[in-house]
């Protein structure tokens, strides 16, 4: 399996044209990584309600040079998913696995 990229993006506010603050979603970053839909199985039952939720992992194999957090969403082509959990296993900087939540489509 060959690795993909994806897109992080973080919210940020602006200014509507009648002057209204508006949430945006503005690309932050890219990661190389692999993408997995999680049975309910994958997830250990002593982990946090965040993780329990989660409908899929990203593998990042490569730590990336900004830190991810779950206020922002990653993009995968034309789909996003919220980051509900960052975890940096045994805190050993080797890989970074992201819990998701299947958001939507991008249209």
């Amino acid at each position: 399996m060959q690795q993909r990229s994806f897109t992080i993006q973080q919210s940020i506010d602006k200014e509507t044209s009648i002057g209204d603050i508006m949430p945006f979603w503005d690309d932050f970053g890219y990661v190389n990584g692999y993408l997995d839909l999680l049975a309910g199985t994958d997830i250990n039952t002593s982990q946090n309600a965040m993780m329990e939720q989660s409908t899929h992992i990203l593998i990042v194999p490569s730590l990336p040079n900004f830190v991810i957090t779950d206020k922002m969403r990653i993009v995968d082509e034309k789909k996003y998913y919220s980051v509900t959990y960052v975890d940096d296993p045994v805190s050993q900087h080797h890989h970074l696995e992201l819990y998701l939540t299947f958001g939507g489509y991008n249209v």
